[in-house]
């Protein structure tokens, strides 16, 4: 049975898509994490950091998914009003 060569190139287009969405989510949180902690190289080094309000986890390991996403998002949101 031959493929076709549509449903190969779907195949092939959708990891693509797929990382172009998880960078976009990355350096969304990259620039809410600079914005908070006032300086680039501080918010990388936080993302790759454990966070006791992310049950220390890092924030870099959770935005894989859209639920990670939003939990590593509202504890800077949490940190920029000082409730952490």
């Amino acid at each position: 049975m031959a493929h076709s060569p549509a449903k190969s190139t779907a195949r092939q287009s959708q990891p693509a898509a797929n990382r172009s969405t998880r960078k976009t989510a990355i350096q969304k949180v990259i620039d809410r994490a600079t914005d908070v902690i006032g300086d680039r190289d501080e918010a990388l080094r936080w993302i790759g950091t454990p966070v006791p309000a992310l049950d220390y986890a890092t924030p870099i390991s959770l935005l894989a998914t859209s639920k990670g996403k939003d939990r590593v998002l509202a504890t800077l949101d949490n940190l920029e009003h000082g409730v952490l």
